[in-house]
């Protein structure tokens, strides 16, 4: 009679060594999925309504001046372009650890 083959031969294994490649995926995906986030955040909301309307109306009088000025909201937006090149880098560090 032959035996059959394990649903997951990977688990059985060397299960500690899997369910740790595991781990470091998703903590991988989850740092590549914040860092997307707070990017586009940091791109989109400088410019929106909510900027005008929650940011710069509710900061004291002195702060109000800067927040508003177009230079503070570019440097805002590329701080938030930044946040890709280093999700990127996470990535391909983690296709190179493997």
């Amino acid at each position: 009679m032959r035996q059959r083959p394990a649903p997951f031969p990977l688990l059985l294994y060397n299960p500690d060594v899997v369910i740790a490649a595991t781990v470091r995926h998703l903590v991988t995906l989850a740092v590549v999925a914040y860092l997307c986030a707070a990017g586009w955040f940091f791109i989109l909301a400088p410019w929106s309504g909510f900027w005008q309307s929650r940011v710069v109306a509710e900061a004291p009088l002195w702060l109000s001046s800067y927040l508003s000025n177009p230079a503070l909201r570019g440097a805002i937006t590329g701080f938030g372009v930044l946040h890709f090149p280093v999700a990127l880098e996470w990535l391909a560090a983690a296709t190179r650890r493997g």
